[in-house]
């Protein structure tokens, strides 16, 4: 640091500035003018903004340039987004200055992308697709990539195959564009339309999704993909979404294939997971025991597994760990599911009805909070779940004091995940006596036993405790 510091032994010093300035959390920075007030405590908001044209960092210099922005989203042009004072031009692959007059006109790409970043190397041959494509049917359209790089060989080895324009690296338009365009994912893909003006703000999702058919990027062609989706999603089959030319099976242990119409009709999940994904392996005890207790009430029920896994050998091994079907390992059917039902993430359990149709994306959600008792995972079923809630607190109090709990009464109350204060073990979406001013839970078993022991009368002050309900740590139910 190129600046002075109240020293290290200095504690109290350092314990009256924080005190003074009622430092909460860090980085905090605190900006000062010369007579020593307070100009600014949001400098740390200010230089990440701004940078250096914050400064001096006072609210009427935010202001100004706050109103500068505004003013130019306003009178935004081609030219007011990617011209500097230094430079009017981009740069070709091969290191040509390209002015940026040339590309008025046309609707423009602004790529923000980190060449290194995974998720910017597999969509990058994507953009390329739709790129060639474009070109070849003489739209005129155009990618600028915003490089976000540090590393100057990673982004020359990287752009030099791409047949678009770039900023040069480490450009000072680079920040200044990831702010006005709030930034906030990688990759981006900011649609300049011919007239100069953002179309949208980042289409990447929609290239992923259906390449060249979004063209032009247009709010209305995006309500006429959610239209086409839509009408994909109701004549959606299990066949539609598990067959892909010869690939018209699922696995089983040793590799046997096992017909996709043998599993037609069935309540089936499919399960995106991987080896190398601690979550994962975290979730797959809770639903192999749930695939346990549904498959004994009910055999047309099938999980299938879809690996995110790096190699065979980590496939087969958490394969192993599991009773139902898998994709064989690199199937290319996985590509394509994880883009129909929008896969940001893993463990992620997408629950099939019988017909083929989607019930519900968020099957894992349900497996922890319910386990097996959320089958089949239907709306109805969730309705069902409610009901029974409410009718196992039936006749329990609203309120109640506790021994263990002297300074407040305790609450009757819905908690998602909890450690009951009593016998120190975990409640999930269930009941709970509940102090919010303490965050002080009692299982209702551990609140009612106590209840019914210390207070004789509680049953005619308070209405009949309720018994023939067990809690397995998980959440109390009707035995």
């Amino acid at each position: 640091m190129p600046w002075l510091a109240i020293p290290f032994f200095d504690k109290k010093a350092r314990d009256r500035v924080d005190k003074l300035f009622k430092v909460i959390g860090i980085p905090c920075l605190v900006i000062l003018g010369e007579d020593g007030k307070v100009l600014s405590d949001s400098g740390v908001e200010i230089i990440k903004e701004y940078g250096v044209d914050g400064y001096p960092f006072t609210p009427e210099k935010v202001k100004e340039l706050k109103d500068q922005e505004e003013a130019a989203r306003r009178n935004q042009s081609l030219k007011t987004i990617l011209v500097s004072r230094s430079r009017d031009f981009v740069i070709s692959n091969d290191g040509k200055n390209v002015p940026v007059s040339e590309l008025e006109g046309k609707i423009v790409g602004l790529y923000f992308s980190l060449s290194v970043y995974n998720r910017c190397v597999d969509f990058t041959p994507k953009l390329l697709e739709v790129y060639e494509k474009l070109k070849a049917n003489g739209e005129s359209f155009q990618v600028v990539v915003i490089p976000l790089d540090d590393d100057e060989e990673s982004f020359k080895q990287d752009f030099k195959s791409m047949p678009w324009f770039s900023l040069p690296i480490g450009d000072k338009n680079v920040e200044k564009l990831a702010r006005y365009f709030e930034l906030s994912t990688l990759p981006t893909l900011v649609i300049i339309g011919a007239d100069g003006k953002t179309i949208s703000k980042n289409v990447a999702e929609a290239i992923e999704e259906h390449g060249v058919l979004a063209y032009p990027f247009t709010p209305e062609k995006f309500a006429e993909l959610i239209e086409i989706e839509k009408a994909k999603e109701k004549a959606q089959t299990l066949e539609s979404i598990l067959v892909s030319g010869d690939r018209n099976f699922v696995i089983g242990k040793g590799g046997t294939e096992i017909p996709v119409s043998d599993l037609v009709g069935k309540n089936i999940l499919l399960y995106f997971s991987a080896h190398w994904c601690p979550p994962c392996r975290a979730f797959l005890p809770k639903l192999v025991e749930a695939y346990h207790k549904i498959k004994a009430k009910d055999d047309a029920f099938e999980v299938i597994f879809i690996s995110s896994d790096k190699d065979q050998g980590d496939f087969d091994e958490f394969f192993s760990g599991m009773p139902w079907f898998a994709l064989p390992f690199g199937d290319l059917r996985k590509a394509s599911l994880s883009r129909r039902f929008k896969v940001r993430g893993i463990p992620m359990l997408v629950a099939i009805g019988p017909t083929g149709q989607t019930v519900t994306k968020e099957a894992r959600d349900l497996v922890m909070q319910h386990g097996a008792n959320a089958y089949p995972f239907t709306e109805e079923r969730l309705k069902e779940i409610e009901a029974e809630f409410e009718e196992m607190a039936k006749g329990w109090p609203e309120k109640l004091k506790s021994a263990q709990h002297e300074e407040h009464e305790l609450t009757l109350s819905r908690r998602k995940k909890y450690v009951c204060d009593g016998c120190n073990k975990p409640g999930e979406e269930g009941w709970s006596f509940y102090c919010e001013e303490c965050d002080f839970d009692l299982h209702p078993k551990c609140a009612l036993e106590e209840d019914k022991g210390t207070e004789s009368d509680a049953k005619e002050e308070q209405g009949p405790s309720k018994e023939g309900f067990r809690c397995d740590g998980d959440v109390c139910k009707k035995a």
